[in-house]
């Protein structure tokens, strides 16, 4: 029986009705499910965990085309999807369809029995389910939010990464950077080896460091067992074991460099994976982050710029991610940078949008289809002391046509939120 993307979401609808926070951090509801199910996350090998505040989702896409690369079939979590939710779950090297979907999300809804449990928990109680029944060679695994009570965090993995660490969800994993890598830190387990990456924040380098020496846990530490460096228009890792010299990134932002380099030191943790002849085969290059510092060439709001014009998209929507992004586009040629911009009301557009220099101008969008924004009138008023060319937009639309009209040969970010990414790439 085919299964329609309503059917789906009218799903997906009810599991968000099984309790009444969107988030409530614990791990006794997922085991509790996960006991009813015979604990599937027992029964699954190979498990790579990754955790951060920025760059986990770009590790993970790294490591997967690595290990594809090596012939090895890949069970993969990732969250949150950014245009349907399939993506989220990857089954043996494919996103899984609607039938399968539905179906296991219908089971583990009824093993659950109308028990409280939030809509991450259920939906990651299915994925253990679907990947136990589906043996691969490696599993990857994305925390969803922090990493100690993340229901992801139900089982010991092969190996745990952690990727940069910087404040976001101050709600949830605390007010310092302490906190917040005391949070992330909790993926680390007792003798499982952790690969650490480039830390911006020393106090967070030294919370991961001294938590893994406290349980007995292998560390290989970005700039202590590994480095990553650029050498001309070249990218050189070295370790005690290898050095490696191949070609810079092309397409990708330089933060991207940090997230390979914890891609390479993740794959020469594990036994018998080629990492050189990936790396000398420019294989890299060709690894797709969507919503990611992406340049949109095939977008329907393409058709609303000029040929001079360029348009990005980028999901992020903390500071650090928004430096890192900065940095990027200070790479580029010399254009004028016009920003549009839409955010949830749990984060700081004000100290957001200070990260970015040499703004043109900025427009303001309510981002549609979601609970809890900002909507474009109160987001203008928290930035406009940045840019003295702010407006409000009815929608991205309007916003892009807006600023080729008036800025022909801008380039123009589109920001600030992983679900307005998402809905700008529906749009493909």
């Amino acid at each position: 029986m085919t299964i329609s993307d309503d059917s789906v979401n009218a799903l997906l609808d009810s599991l968000l009705e099984l309790h009444p926070k969107k988030i409530d951090l614990s791990l006794d509801r997922s085991f509790a499910l996960l006991n009813e199910l015979g604990n599937p996350q027992d029964k699954i090998n190979n498990i790579i965990h990754f955790a951060g505040t920025n760059g986990k989702f770009s590790t993970l896409n790294f490591v997967k085309e690595i290990l594809k690369y090596n012939q090895k079939s890949i069970n993969a979590y990732i969250s949150p999807h950014l245009v349907k939710f399939n993506e989220r779950f990857e089954i043996q090297d494919q996103i899984i369809s609607n039938e399968t979907l539905h179906q296991t999300l219908s089971d583990v809804k009824d093993a659950n029995n109308l028990d409280p449990i939030t809509f991450f928990e259920i939906t990651s109680a299915g994925f253990f389910k679907l990947a136990a029944e589906h043996s691969s060679d490696y599993t990857l695994l994305e925390t969803g939010l922090g990493g100690r009570l993340d229901s992801s965090n139900v089982m010991t993995p092969l190996i745990s990464v952690i990727a940069s660490i910087s404040h976001d969800h101050h709600d949830f994993l605390g007010d310092t950077i302490e906190k917040i890598a005391a949070e992330k830190a909790g993926i680390i387990k007792k003798n499982v080896p952790i690969v650490i990456g480039y830390q911006p924040f020393n106090e967070a380098r030294r919370v991961l460091l001294e938590y893994a020496e406290s349980i007995k846990a292998p560390t290989f530490m970005y700039d202590q067992d590994y480095t990553m460096n650029k050498d001309g228009d070249h990218l050189v890792y070295e370790d005690e074991k290898h050095k490696i010299r191949f070609e810079n990134l092309n397409h990708q932002g330089e933060f991207q460099i940090k997230n390979l380099g914890l891609a390479i030191a993740t794959c020469f943790q594990l036994e018998d994976i080629n990492v050189h002849s990936f790396l000398e085969n420019n294989l890299h290059q060709k690894v797709y982050f969507p919503g990611r510092f992406e340049k949109l060439e095939n977008n329907a709001l393409n058709n609303l710029i000029s040929e001079q014009n360029e348009l990005y998209l980028d999901g992020s929507h903390n500071p650090d991610a928004a430096a890192n992004i900065n940095e990027a586009l200070r790479s580029l040629s010399e254009k004028k940078l016009c920003i549009v911009i839409g955010m949830l009301n749990t984060k700081d557009p004000r100290e957001y949008i200070q990260q970015f220099s040499n703004i043109e101008s900025i427009h303001t969008i309510s981002i549609p289809g979601e609970e809890n924004i900002l909507d474009s009138l109160t987001l203008k008023n928290m930035v406009q002391d940045q840019c003295q060319n702010t407006y409000t937009s009815e929608n991205i639309e309007s916003a892009v046509q807006d600023i080729a009209s008036k800025n022909p040969d801008a380039r123009i970010l589109i920001c600030g939120s992983l679900y307005l990414a998402g809905q700008v790439l529906k749009n493909n």
